[in-house]
């Protein structure tokens, strides 16, 4: 069911828009910009809002906030409940760009469970109403960046790299018009790494080792460590395919260091796997079983964590119908 979840990102670099409300502005700024690096303290502020918050906008972002909070610390199943709570608001009075964005998160819950068809369907109702926003619109342009990259996403773990391309490129131009900020170049960065492995996959091993080094700019122009340690993955990938096995392992190493205090699950998966190969060609057996240990045990972690959100998705149903 994870055949290729290691190679994949998974992370939600959109930055929930609030209405600005006095001393609670700079809490809900402080939950936005830390929500990936630190995701237990945007969770935590998030909370905190919602038990005094009343206006339906409102609450749906704070708990899509807390939903790509839960994604960030790889947790799907917590994520799923917040994101169910949102969805449980959108045929209640709000406006069509909050729509748009629980659609967009409700699309990214089914693709993350494997339930292509479901998140499919989804994104084509956000992409509707998306393109009722006027054409140059800001909000226009991110969400259809964003419902384009998804796509590249399903289509890429249903291994075709080809369409796959064609709408991580599609997503790529929408995000090329805004304006060049943290949050949007963080997004180029995970377009552009997805962008990369489409291109492992074609096994054009150059073009791939391009766009991780665009990637990994992009991320450090966006201060995300944690988007710069998945682009050094992808680039210590690329060196490992072409049996540069030393110039990988510093690589790896390089982006093991800078993964550690982010806690990405899924990251350090494929870090360790990578480096365990890596040390397996090389014939030190002692990191290898070190490193493949440390791999295997996220790999058990993630799968028991899958099938949770798959059983209460299976229980949502049921009860819906």
């Amino acid at each position: 069911m994870r055949l290729f979840k290691f190679y994949f990102l998974f992370l939600l670099f959109w930055s929930v828009s609030f209405t600005a409300q006095n001393t609670n502005d700079s809490l809900k700024k402080r939950a936005n910009s830390v929500i990936y690096e630190q995701p237990d303290e945007s969770i935590s502020i998030a909370l905190k809002l919602l038990k005094g918050e009343k206006r339906v906008d409102e609450i749906a972002h704070l708990y899509m906030l807390i939903s790509n909070a839960y994604i960030a610390k790889r947790n799907n199943d917590s994520s799923l409940i917040y994101i169910l709570k949102a969805a449980d608001l959108i045929n209640k009075e709000s406006l069509p760009t909050t729509k748009i964005k629980i659609l967009n998160s409700v699309a990214v819950q089914y693709q993350q469970m494997e339930l292509y068809d479901k998140a499919l369907e989804t994104l084509d109702q956000s992409l509707q109403l998306t393109e009722k926003l006027e054409a140059n619109d800001k909000d226009r342009l991110f969400n259809a960046g964003f419902n384009y990259a998804v796509r590249g996403m399903i289509y890429r773990n249903q291994s075709n790299p080809d369409l796959a391309l064609e709408k991580f490129k599609m997503a790529a131009v929408n995000f090329k018009k805004l304006n060049l900020d943290r949050k949007s170049a963080a997004n180029l960065s995970i377009i552009y790494y997805n962008i990369g492995y489409c291109y492992i996959d074609l096994m054009q091993l150059q073009q791939a080792s391009a766009y991780f080094q665009k990637s990994e700019e992009y991320a450090k122009t966006g201060e995300a460590k944690s988007l710069e340690a998945y682009a050094l993955k992808g680039k210590g990938e690329t060196l490992f395919l072409t049996q540069n096995y030393g110039a990988s392992l510093q690589t790896l190493y390089e982006a093991e260091k800078i993964a550690l205090p982010v806690g990405d699950l899924v990251l350090n998966e494929g870090l360790y796997k990578l480096i365990a190969d890596n040390n397996l060609v090389l014939n030190d057996f002692e990191k290898f079983q070190n490193y493949n240990s440390k791999y295997l045990e996220i790999q058990k972690t993630l799968e028991q964590n899958e099938l949770k959100s798959l059983n209460r998705y299976l229980n949502t149903q049921n009860l819906e119908q």
